[in-house]
């Protein structure tokens, strides 16, 4: 329990008499950690608070574990120092249990803190070194408590987002989950229990490679400099210039200047290698199964060794059908495009998709980015672009207002990449669907006919009600199409609510007649049987 004396005053003003005098005021470092214990929020959270101030104080003051040569191992300054030392492991083994706090503020406080006092260790070792020295043991024990088997830490995973900008960090992190994957792979192979698998592991799990972004070899990525070199703040720079005679004398000089990091891309590569393949051999719910197809062709296929290996995972997934198939296929594509993977039916699946249900699903822009993609490949034969003209014309049909815009700005863009494809445009012998050679039943699009049809939907568009549609649609009158292409971009995410703010913003005149007889006032019209029947 805190003294009398300690506990009328607030965790403020205790750090403050301890950054006064850190030597008469030594047990204040217990009282505070005494009050962590508290089972009111509030307290706990500035005694998290009042403990980081402190031990990031004598960090910056290089008084935990620092030995005076000229004095001795047993004197009272050493000995304190030691005391410090010991006491900032047991806070750090305090703000541990406290990620498992039942108060989120508490977890995400003390995560927090934990990282702040490991970038603040790694600024001002405990242990001077030459070289480049990252607290990868501190690191790796939150990993394994944020990564948690019984606890849903995804809210704390979401914190570690900035620090992973950091190249040291990331690299450290990629080790640090590396290690955990191995020690549950083992833990339950042992046990035949791999398909036990608690969801909420997988859940902190994939949340937190998901942020996992290593830049393959060559990339533009512009780098972040590494956790530890950050400019450090005024303070420890104040502290660095105060300490620097005294630590000139007690110490041996560093050379070689301030030490850099630069990932190493092949031990990440190896790290990758371990995680990807493990996560794939775990039992994955729905939610959890897409959110790894999305991930995959990103931030595994770039690094791993054997991409091809995928092929069984990607070829199940495509071949489900709805927002699964979806999902695969750029995974698929990439197998194709860059890998040499032989899969001739790949269009033809790609066509089966296009479907009405398509414009409901929650991928579809993510769906038309990739086919836009898919389709600009210059090997493509004009008589399957042809198809996919066709199909999405006649999905125009059907589809809801909002994305019309988008099919119809994706048809116009196919027909100036295939510059073959401008007859079906001014082809008058098809003006309706009575007359439509197009087979919209045919599973294959080379035997579609659709290369003999026009685009008799979207000129049907013209009369839409919603003048973006009708204007967009205006092209089928024009002899000549546009030479550049549209950007899909603003339009994949397009709803019914960005349609209404831009109508909005449209301004029409003033004094536009709604009605062919001017009312004298609210139902009173002449000869009209409102007035009579209603009375106001």
């Amino acid at each position: 329990m805190a003294t009398q004396k300690t506990g009328r005053r607030t965790v403020k003003n205790l750090v403050k008499e301890f950054k006064a005098d850190r030597v008469k005021n030594a047990n204040i470092i217990v009282d505070i950690m005494e009050r962590l214990e508290s089972s009111d929020t509030g307290t706990t959270l500035s005694a998290v608070t009042g403990l980081h101030h402190v031990f990031t104080h004598l960090l910056l003051e290089r008084a935990i574990q620092r030995t005076f040569k000229s004095e001795g191992e047993d004197s009272a300054r050493n000995k304190l120092n030691k005391w410090y030392k010991e006491m900032f492991e047991d806070t750090l083994k305090s703000f541990h249990k406290l990620l498992n706090h039942p108060e989120k503020g508490v977890q995400e406080l003390a995560l927090s803190s934990l990282l702040k006092l490991l970038q603040c260790e790694g600024l001002h070792p405990i242990i001077r070194k030459t070289s480049y020295g990252f607290p990868y043991k501190r690191l790796k024990v939150i990993i394994a408590e944020v990564v948690s088997v019984s606890e849903d830490h995804r809210h704390l995973v979401t914190l570690l987002q900035e620090y992973l900008e950091c190249q040291d960090f990331l690299f450290y992190t990629l080790l640090a989950v590396t290690e955990v994957v191995k020690t549950h792979a083992q833990t339950h192979t042992q046990t035949d229990t791999l398909t036990e698998t608690p969801v909420t592991f997988m859940n902190n799990l994939i949340l937190l490679v998901e942020k996992l972004k290593v830049p393959p070899p060559g990339s533009s990525r512009p780098l972040v400099p590494p956790l530890l070199f950050l400019r450090p703040p005024q303070e420890a720079e104040k502290q660095r210039k105060k300490h620097k005679k005294e630590e000139e004398e007690e110490e041996e000089e560093e050379g070689g200047g301030q030490p850099t990091f630069s990932l190493p891309y092949p031990d990440a590569r190896h790290a990758l290698n371990v995680i990807w393949p493990a996560i794939l051999n775990y039992p994955l719910t729905p939610e959890l199964f897409r959110r790894v197809l999305v991930a995959l062709p990103d931030l595994a296929m770039p690094h791993l060794d054997k991409p091809l290996a995928l092929t069984g995972f990607f070829m199940e997934s495509y071949n489900m059908g709805g927002a699964i198939s979806l999902l695969a296929l750029q995974g698929v594509f990439i197998l194709i495009n860059k890998h040499d993977l032989d899969y001739p039916d790949f269009y033809k699946k790609l066509y089966a998709l296009l479907e009405p249900t398509v414009f409901h699903v929650k991928y579809r822009a993510r769906f038309f980015m990739l086919c836009d993609l898919f389709l600009s490949s210059t090997h493509l034969p004009e008589y399957i672009a042809a198809s996919f003209v066709k199909r999405l014309a006649r999905l125009s049909l059907m589809a809801p207002s909002c994305c019309l815009p988008l099919i119809i700005k994706f048809i116009l863009n196919l027909l100036i990449r295939f510059p073959g494809l401008k007859k079906l445009v001014h082809n008058t012998s098809v003006t309706d669907h009575a007359g439509d050679p197009y087979q919209p039943g045919e599973a294959d699009p080379a035997l579609t006919k659709a290369n003999q049809s026009s685009l008799w939907e979207v000129a049907t568009l013209q009369h839409h009600g919603m003048p973006v549609v009708s204007r967009a649609a205006q092209f089928t009158k024009k002899q000549a199409l546009p030479q550049t292409e549209v950007d899909l971009g603003e339009l994949v995410d397009q709803g019914y609510d960005e349609l209404f703010e831009r109508s909005c913003k449209v301004t029409v005149k003033e004094g536009i007649a709604t009605t062919f007889v001017r009312p004298q006032g609210l139902f009173l019209y002449p000869e009209g049987k409102m007035a009579d029947t209603w009375a106001i």
